[in-house]
């Protein structure tokens, strides 16, 4: 590999031993030398390539940290669903029928009930208007609900006589018949079961797609929070395949599903790993559970009741023993594991398994809470101190923030939302996603979301709760960096890091101002290329 000079106006680093540069030596795929512009002339001699990045900022390699590749990829040949463009369920049915595939299941994904025209979830009899001899599967925008015709109901042998009057995850309606709603994660995974598998090739397209597109957007490592939800164990053998092949545009750690986890640790199939291997870009870490649902879901468990729905409050998902064991299982095996936590109930819940784990041998294993949007500052404390990772999901204050407000949480409560000032005030490290696809893949909006916490509609939502520019880049950088233990690889650019960094075409002060236009990816570097 070419021994390069790298220059540029401004080299800000993350490393707070020499946080600003004027250049950086780069080699075998490492930051070697990192100073000004005359003494890392000297350093790299004569032979070396030179890369003047005139006008230019550079920062380390922006690191996601909680999306879905896969199911990211997958979306692009299904039928969407979002709103916009679709702002009914007339328009979902559309947007069905023009999207047929000439064989097979029907696929859509992201309709949100609380944005179509009629406010409801979309039923049976609405998909049975598209088609009646072809399975048709619909996901909601959270990725926690899935709705079914009756062909595809029927295939996955799901009826009112297989399915417990009582059972919540296959709702019915006032008729007594099943509404074609799977609600929550372990319902969706039964429907979509009967879903035949895709190829090998399909799977490390769809992974390929996701993560080329990530580069493009200064991504340099993402952890993949749900290996196996769109593809069961051939996701795994995808990213094995590509990384194997060379062919892996970025970094990425892996968290398997749980329940495939915790079957594939007992077949002695899989092991985790803290580190990655020479020349590898994807390594196993651990594995993820769900507390709870979604906020907009009304699946969230939260301690007090949604504003909209003053007798529900939402319900974990499992009991509190029964996460405990889960997440146990994956401990002693020496994983790290990530549980997903929207409401602040599933918070306490989250953290309670995570610190029983951390307790049974002593191993501290930096284990994570996901997305973590509502919860209260004791909350945050006892994360800090049980030293677990968390991941903000702060996209949410942008897309959802206004319905947050209005119509789920409250002003107060809505105000606190991914409370990332508050964390930062206490000294907890943290991470920022997007969870794509649920909401588009762009750090760079990420972070002016943390920076200024507008909404969707214009309005700040909690402004007590932002965060500066540098300390937002720190979260999608060295933060994240650590959340996965790699904070001695990567996350900043320093001697003996990976040489992994993004040019920007402008300043990082650009992203704090919302009038101005976002600086783009100029150059992307992974391992120095």
């Amino acid at each position: 590999m070419t021994r390069t000079l790298l220059t540029a106006d401004a080299i800000l680093t993350q490393d707070m031993a020499s946080p600003q540069v004027e250049a950086l030596v780069l080699d075998g795929g490492l930051v070697v030398a990192t100073g000004s512009r005359k003494d890392m002339a000297e350093h790299a001699g004569p032979e070396t390539r030179r890369l003047d990045l005139a006008g230019a900022t550079v920062i380390p390699g922006l690191i996601e940290s909680h999306i879905h590749p896969t199911y990211a990829g997958l979306t692009g040949g299904w039928a969407d669903c979002r709103t916009p463009p679709c702002a009914s369920i007339t328009d979902i049915q559309g947007a069905l029928r023009n999207s047929t595939p000439s064989h097979g299941w029907i696929r859509g994904w992201g309709y949100d009930d609380t944005q179509l025209r009629e406010g409801r979830h979309l039923t049976r009899d609405d998909l049975d208007a598209v088609c009646t001899d072809r399975p048709i599967i619909v996901l909601h925008i959270s990725g926690h609900f899935a709705v079914a015709n009756t062909v595809a109901l029927a295939t996955a042998g799901i009826d009112e006589s297989t399915v417990d009057p009582g059972d919540s995850q296959f709702p019915r309606g006032a008729d007594g018949r099943l509404t074609g709603m799977a609600w929550e994660i372990d319902a969706v995974a039964r429907l979509s079961g009967a879903i035949p598998d895709l190829t090998q090739a399909e799977v490390q397209t769809a992974l390929l797609r996701s993560l080329t597109l990530a580069r493009s957007r200064g991504i340099t490592a993402v952890h993949d929070l749900g290996v196996g939800l769109s593809a069961g164990m051939q996701e795994l053998a995808a990213y094995r395949a590509l990384d194997t092949k060379g062919e892996m545009p970025v970094h990425t750690v892996g968290f398997l599903r749980g329940d495939l986890a915790i079957a594939e640790l007992e077949e002695g199939n899989i092991a985790f790993t803290a580190a990655p291997a020479p020349g590898s870009r994807f390594r196993l870490a651990g594995a993820k559970f769900w507390a709870d649902g979604s906020i907009q879901g009304l699946s969230a468990a939260l301690r007090t009741p949604y504003t909209c729905s003053p007798n529900h409050h939402g319900d974990l998902l499992y009991p509190q023993e029964q996460l405990d064991d889960m997440v146990l299982q994956v401990h002693r095996e020496g994983g790290q594991v990530a549980v997903h936590a929207n409401g602040d109930a599933a918070v306490a819940a989250a953290i309670a398994a995570l610190r029983s784990a951390h307790r049974s041998d002593g191993r501290r294993a930096r284990h994570r809470i996901e997305h973590c949007q509502v919860s209260r500052p004791a909350d945050l404390e006892a994360i800090r101190d049980a030293e677990i990772g968390v991941s903000f999901f702060v996209n949410h204050v942008f897309h959802w923030g206004d319905r947050h407000r209005d119509r789920f949480l409250g002003p107060e409560r809505a105000g606190n939302l991914d409370p990332l000032a508050c964390a930062d005030d206490i000294g907890l490290k943290f991470g920022l996603h997007s969870d794509c696809p649920i909401t588009p893949m762009d750090p760079l909006q990420t972070i002016r979301t943390a920076v200024n916490r507008l909404t969707m509609g214009g309005a700040v939502l909690g402004a007590h709760q932002r965060i500066g520019v540098q300390r937002a880049v720190q979260a999608m950088t060295v933060d994240s960096a650590y959340l996965v233990h790699d904070e001695g690889r990567v996350g900043i650019l320093a001697p003996g890091r990976r040489a992994d960094l993004v040019a920007l075409d402008g300043t990082l002060a650009a992203l704090a101002d919302a009038s101005s236009d976002i600086p783009q990816p100029a150059l992307v570097m992974v391992d120095g290329r």
